[in-house]
């Protein structure tokens, strides 16, 4: 196996985990994070209790579509535009003012770091398309 092949599988295997994690966290404290999402103050109710339930699932279907690799480059793409979203909704948080906590990985105490939380989704949007871009030719028997 070629060195590129195993670090495409590090590298996919380190993002799906990250939003497998990253949607869990979530689910195990769900009203919260239905808080949190209602912090945001874009969508009012029930919208943001719909989208504070749908996205921890979500969240965790993409990472396990990443990591092993079945509907590998369709969960990149919806990873990449929900990575989007989520900087667009941090950004208008910031925009308005607002001190909250994203509810990124579970509650807490702590209001979010604007900046490094859109750094963050840009560095993974980067990499989500990375990974798409090196599998382009690939067949999808060869991604696994």
């Amino acid at each position: 196996m070629k060195a590129s092949v195993i670090a495409i599988l590090i590298l996919r295997v380190a993002l799906g985990g990250f939003f497998i994690y990253s949607g869990t966290t979530k689910l195990m404290d769900l009203s919260d994070f239905v808080d949190s999402v209602g912090n945001y103050q874009i969508v009012d109710r029930p919208w943001d209790a719909i989208f504070g339930y749908f996205v921890p699932w979500l969240e965790v279907v993409l990472g396990f579509a990443i990591a092993t690799g079945i509907c590998f480059r369709s969960g990149l793409v919806i990873t990449i535009v929900m990575l989007l979203g989520f900087s667009i909704a941090i950004a208008w948080v910031w925009s308005q003012g607002l001190n909250i906590n994203c509810g990124c990985y579970g509650k807490s105490d702590e209001p979010t770091n604007y900046p490094l939380s859109i750094a963050r989704n840009l560095g993974l949007i980067t990499l989500a398309a990375g990974l798409f871009w090196t599998n382009l030719g690939r067949s999808a028997k060869t991604l696994g």
